[in-house]
């Protein structure tokens, strides 16, 4: 009686280690049995030759032609990068996005269209988009800058001029009324 572990019948299938353990919990392999955590599920060979025969027999799958183009990718990175910019790449950010591939750089150049505000400096842009791992469902977006100054950020006579203005406003007199004189 011949056993097979989990990998090398997931191997066999063509199928994810996860899909043969659902397998064996959903009971399509009756006889197969764990020791241990250890070494794992064991899936008798009798099991997989009754599986076998109620699996639908595949054809042999035909190999794909690849489909030759006359582009290779870190040209199709550089065209992306043209339509998008309407300038040309320098060959660092060039060198950049082509090891990134032309997958992310497409994501990038997206988010870099969808962006509110023109993009005045495209190269810093890609590099911050790489760096922060920014996604297309996620578009970076301004927030305003704050215009008031802490404490800290002023010169001292910003402060005295504050403390000065500060004291005009909290020095106006109070009319005193004494109820009980009256």
């Amino acid at each position: 009686m011949n056993t097979y572990t989990v990998k090398e019948v997931s191997n066999l299938f063509g199928k994810h280690e996860e899909t043969i353990k659902r397998w064996i919990r959903s009971g399509k392999f009756p006889n197969s049995y764990r020791n241990s955590d250890k070494e794992g599920w064991r899936i008798v060979e009798s099991d997989l030759l009754e599986l076998n025969k109620a699996l639908p027999t595949r054809k042999p799958e035909q190999p794909v032609e690849k489909m030759e183009s006359d582009f290779n990718e870190a040209e199709l990175v550089r065209l992306a990068y043209q339509t998008v910019t309407l300038t040309t790449p320098t060959d660092e950010i060039l060198s950049i996005l082509s090891v990134v591939g032309i997958k992310r750089t497409l994501e990038i150049l997206l988010i870099m269209q969808q962006s509110a505000t023109k993009v005045k400096n495209p190269d810093g842009f890609i590099r911050k988009a790489i760096r922060e791992n920014w996604n297309p469902t996620s578009i970076p977006i301004k927030l305003p800058k704050k215009s008031s100054k802490r404490l800290y950020e002023l010169t001292q006579q910003e402060f005295h001029n504050g403390l000065k203005e500060v004291n005009h406003t909290t020095s106006k007199s109070v009319p005193f009324y004494n109820w009980l004189e009256e």
